[in-house]
């Protein structure tokens, strides 16, 4: 099952960036095609890694890594559906990072779901944090290159807008799911901290674009959002003297 899970990881990885090379080359149809089969070998991951977990395997960081582009990959189709909007080399690069995290991190065969994670609020409300988290990395990305080109920005911004309503609904199911689970709706817990604070620089972004004053913050808020979003879904959970009630996510 280890040599299935690492496999499977791989060949996905490779489906990314053969996507995101194909999208470079301005072959859209190959870079949708590649994306697509990604998602196959993803949703393969995602039922070794809930065979071998014995529970929905969101609990520890390499399955949320690995989650990724099982949300990316429809979120490129409705984009181009409904948005008019082709990033599917971009989402595809997000998920080339993600999958290569899940590389990095240990298999953790052994890994059972605890308590608190035994929730109807568990699997809705990490997908709702992995959707948000996966296009406002590709909102980053694309503000990175948007110096030159107005038109990446605003891609930019229609991602901000489409993800902010799936992380305020992981802020509202993880308060309620923490007064079920420990009697509380908010506790100050250092993971609860910064996805506040991550949730506020992203409302401040959304809003600041009314002031003509402080319109060219916007990209640099948009930065410094992106920048909590890293410390709040790696750093809090990664850096080992860190105590949280969140220690269950490692």
């Amino acid at each position: 099952m280890t040599t299935l899970i690492y496999t499977l990881t791989i060949f996905a990885l490779l489906l990314c960036l053969l996507s995101v090379l194909a999208a470079a080359r301005r072959r859209a149809g190959d870079s949708r095609r590649a994306f697509a089969t990604a998602w196959v070998v993803a949703f393969l991951l995602f039922v070794a890694d809930w065979v071998l977990a014995q529970a929905p395997p969101f609990g520890n960081m390499r399955h949320v890594l690995a989650f990724f582009p099982l949300v990316m990959a429809p979120a490129a189709c409705y984009l181009r559906r409904y948005r008019a909007l082709e990033l599917t080399g971009w989402l595809a690069a997000a998920s080339a990072i993600a999958l290569t995290g899940a590389l990095c991190m240990p298999l953790q065969a052994t890994w059972r779901q605890m308590p608190a994670l035994q929730s109807p609020w568990f699997a809705p409300h990490v997908i709702a944090y992995v959707v948000s988290y996966g296009l406002m990395t590709v909102a980053a990305l694309l503000t990175l290159a948007s110096w030159r080109c107005e038109n990446r920005l605003r891609a930019a911004d229609a991602l901000v807008r489409l993800s902010f309503p799936f992380m305020t609904f992981g802020l509202w199911s993880g308060a309620l799911w923490a007064d079920a689970a420990w009697g509380g709706y908010w506790a100050w817990d250092i993971k609860e901290a910064w996805s506040l604070l991550t949730w506020s620089l992203y409302l401040i972004y959304l809003h600041i674009e009314r002031y003509p004053a402080f319109a060219s913050w916007r990209r640099r808020l948009l930065l410094l959002g992106f920048a909590a979003v890293i410390v709040t879904f790696l750093v809090v959970n990664l850096l080992p003297r860190i105590e949280s009630l969140h220690s269950y996510a490692q």
